[in-house]
């Protein structure tokens, strides 16, 4: 299970840093869907203190309901995308931060909570590139912890260790973030026109 569950999450991540923005303006029901699972899969570490490097089926649980909750929500909250996409990004990201600094149970929670509200006010603000950044470190985060998953042996993938100092997961998540803040921004153009041309 294990194995399924690294697979799955890099799957999500790699979708999600490369494509966070294209999923927005062509599939919204994926885009919100996406998020869901990664909020989730994040929530359930902090319910039940399981490190992502460890196989919990409450975790799987949630992320589906959190998939299946945000893609439904592209139809029925419409209007309120927007909010929406931030409450979904800001909590995402929060959680994967709370996650490597090693918070677990209440305060993790919080931490989502307060970055839910921080990424629905950031989204009404600056919206494409709020996308793009946190799409980019969010889907880098899930892909990371589904590559520690995969090769928990290593220890390099494990985000939970950079609260003790581990440089590696750092750097990786670092690079891997960058490099799909650069791929969407070489994009964003190309991506929102599409969109106004589909309209």
């Amino acid at each position: 299970m294990d194995a399924l569950s690294g697979v799955f999450l890099i799957i999500v991540g790699l979708a999600t840093m490369g494509f966070g923005l294209f999923l927005f303006y062509a599939m919204l029901p994926v885009f919100y869907a996406l998020f869901g699972l990664g909020v989730g899969y994040e929530l359930g570490y902090f319910l039940t203190d399981t490190p992502a490097g460890e196989f919990s089926l409450v975790r799987v649980i949630l992320a589906i309901v959190g998939g299946i909750a945000f893609g439904a929500a592209a139809y029925f909250l419409e209007p309120f995308r927007r909010i929406l996409i931030g409450i979904g990004l800001g909590s995402l990201l929060a959680g994967l931060v709370a996650n490597a600094l090693g918070l677990t149970g209440f305060f993790g929670v919080v931490l989502m909570v307060v970055g839910a509200v921080v990424g629905a006010g950031l989204m009404l603000r600056v919206f494409d590139m709020f996308i793009v950044v946190a799409s980019a470190l969010g889907g880098a985060g899930l892909l990371i912890d589904g590559a520690d998953l995969l090769f928990q042996e290593t220890g390099v993938f494990d985000r939970t260790t950079i609260a003790s100092g581990a440089v590696w997961p750092l750097i990786i998540w670092i690079v891997l973030g960058a490099i799909a803040i650069g791929w969407q921004v070489k994009n964003v153009e190309k991506w929102t026109r599409k969109s106004r041309q589909s309209k």
